[in-house]
């Protein structure tokens, strides 16, 4: 674990990432690529509760990662997990997708540290460890998304993928932790929400990225 000073330090950071992050969560419409608009250093254009919110919840997650994971070169890995989680629940919520620009630099940066980690150490264990993880659970999600159309999408099968691949560095255990309680969140948010709008002639879809990246938080606490 690392010291408090360190993590009230990530915690920091995860506040200041927190306002273009709030750009981008608020700034990205249900279609079309996702970009950083302008005044984004403001938090534009979402508005100033909403950027204290994306802040302050950012700055949360930050911190707690920042206490649970030990120093080392998979930190920022983890740290920019949460902070970009963040967003991608928030953008969820607002359109109903997960973007795959966010998604991808999640892989990718968890790849690439895990990568440097891996020959630093000598060790190629925990990634091929975490490769598997990844790949496995995007391959499920994908084959129930195939098989009930409309119930899952194609971003919600690569979200559990990079965070299976991430927590699959910590263990086995961790990421079949991190995939199951994002799912059983999900379902249990979505039985209560389909009791509740029983008479409603429309039920909207419940989105699965708030509760994927709770799951993952959950994870990350739980295998310190």
């Amino acid at each position: 674990m690392t010291n408090g000073a360190t993590a009230i330090g990530l915690g920091l950071a995860g506040a200041m990432a927190g306002v273009p992050i709030a750009a981008v969560a608020y700034g990205t419409g249900e279609s079309g690529p996702v970009r950083l608009p302008a005044g984004w250093w403001t938090g534009s254009p979402a508005r100033p509760t909403e950027v204290i919110v994306t802040a302050l919840l950012a700055a949360i997650a930050a911190a707690v990662t920042g206490e649970v994971i030990p120093l080392g070169v998979t930190l920022p890995a983890y740290w920019l997990f949460a902070v970009v989680g963040v967003g991608l629940a928030i953008i969820d919520v607002r359109c109903r997708r997960l973007p795959h620009r966010l998604t991808g630099a999640l892989w990718v940066s968890s790849g690439l540290l895990f990568t440097i980690a891996s020959l630093a150490g000598s060790n190629v264990g925990p990634l091929l460890r975490a490769a598997c993880a990844g790949i496995a659970a995007a391959a499920i999600m994908l084959t129930i998304a195939l098989a009930l159309p409309g119930q899952l999408g194609l971003g919600d099968a690569v979200f559990v993928g990079v965070i299976a691949f991430n927590l699959g560095w910590l263990g086995w255990h961790t990421a079949m932790l991190g995939f199951l309680a994002g799912l059983l969140l999900h379902g249990t948010i979505a039985s209560v929400a389909r009791i509740r709008r029983s008479n409603d002639v429309k039920n909207p879809s419940i989105p699965m990225g708030p509760a994927l990246a709770a799951g993952w938080a959950l994870a990350v606490v739980l295998a310190a």
